[in-house]
């Protein structure tokens, strides 16, 4: 399944996207893998759309967004239907104190830097990418006829990719829809292609922040508020599950600070209440924060938080939160560093 491309300053009507998707006849998929799919691809687009979706016709299960779906995210918002769901709510009571602009230069190259400083791992080609994070996935509750967004759980997920973005295998037993013992992901490379979000993709950004930044705004128009929120997001995409080189991650963090609207919060707490500092972008409904070590400036994970109310939350509440734990390379599937097997 390709992913379709999108110009990020183009609205896009979500409660149509399935118009995208047209079931293929005679798929080689089942009827659920088929829809696991296509509800990660909609919920790709509930990330990078700036208003509030609204509800679709047809029933969905919610995914921790899998990379046979072409995306890195770990955030979902879906919609399904019936009973039986968790409906705890999202962690709510997270400080919406405004950010500034003051420092961030500087705190950016602190960034960079740290980042520049990392450790290359550099996969073979029959190697995979193992990342490991602590992670939240939302959901629109229709029980008893009301629609509420509740969130699953902090828990763990384990990923498996190949550097070519076509072979993955995803580990997350907490996961409501996803099969407990794992599922490989695997595209087939005849009839369609890795995003470029795939280790060799960003492996071959440049390295120059001015020119990468261009790149990341994909023909959009800087200035343009949902050009800027894609943009930010998608660097965002990048941080969560794959691994770039050195040179490249400094150079993503010294794009994104060239972003209109990008600012500083310099008191902030992780998932597991790790104390940092953001650099944060905020949308019509929503603020996405990256967050930092504060002593490190190491990445230590991401989350949305709303800045209005949304279906019966209020501002401040969490609705998607990943926590990085680990980032290896390894020789196969369900292999985990430093020896051993899932």
């Amino acid at each position: 399944m390709m992913r379709t491309s999108r110009r990020p300053q183009e609205p896009l009507d979500l409660a149509d996207f399935d118009l995208l998707l047209p079931r293929q006849p005679g798929t080689a998929l089942p009827e659920a893998r088929q829809d696991l799919l296509e509800d990660a691809l909609w919920a790709e687009a509930h990330r990078t759309a700036p208003d509030a979706p609204r509800a679709r016709a047809r029933r969905t299960a919610w995914i921790a967004l899998p990379v046979a779906a072409a995306v890195i995210g770990c955030a979902v918002v879906v919609v399904p239907d019936g009973s039986g769901t968790d409906t705890r709510s999202p962690r709510a009571g997270v400080s919406l104190e405004a950010g500034t602009a003051a420092g961030l230069p500087a705190t950016v190259d602190r960034i960079s830097l740290a980042a520049a400083r990392q450790p290359a791992l550099e996969p073979r080609q029959d190697q995979y990418i193992y990342v490991e994070s602590k992670v939240t996935g939302g959901w629109v509750d229709r029980t008893g006829g009301k629609e509420r967004l509740v969130v699953s759980p902090l828990h763990s997920r384990q990923v498996w990719r190949s550097p070519d973005g076509l072979k993955s295998f995803i580990y997350e037993p907490d996961h409501t829809f996803m099969d407990r013992n794992g599922e490989d992901l695997d595209l087939d490379p005849a009839r369609e292609v890795p995003d470029r979000g795939s280790y060799n993709s960003v492996k071959a950004l440049p390295t120059d922040p001015g020119v990468l930044l261009e790149n990341l705004y994909q023909g959009g128009r800087m200035g343009d508020p949902q050009a800027d929120w894609t943009a930010f997001g998608e660097v965002g995409r990048l941080l969560e599950e794959q691994i770039a080189t050195p040179e490249i991650s400094a150079a993503l963090f010294k794009a994104a600070a060239g972003i209109p609207g990008v600012t500083l919060m310099d008191r902030t707490t992780d998932a597991t209440g790790r104390a940092g500092i953001a650099l944060t972008h905020t949308g019509p409904d929503r603020r996405q924060e990256w967050i930092f070590d504060r002593n490190t400036y190491e990445y230590l994970g991401q989350r949305e938080v709303l800045v209005k109310p949304y279906r019966g939350l209020e501002p401040g509440a969490v609705t998607h939160e990943t926590v990085v734990v680990k980032r290896a390379v390894v020789d196969a599937k369900k292999e985990l560093p430093g020896g051993g097997t899932l």
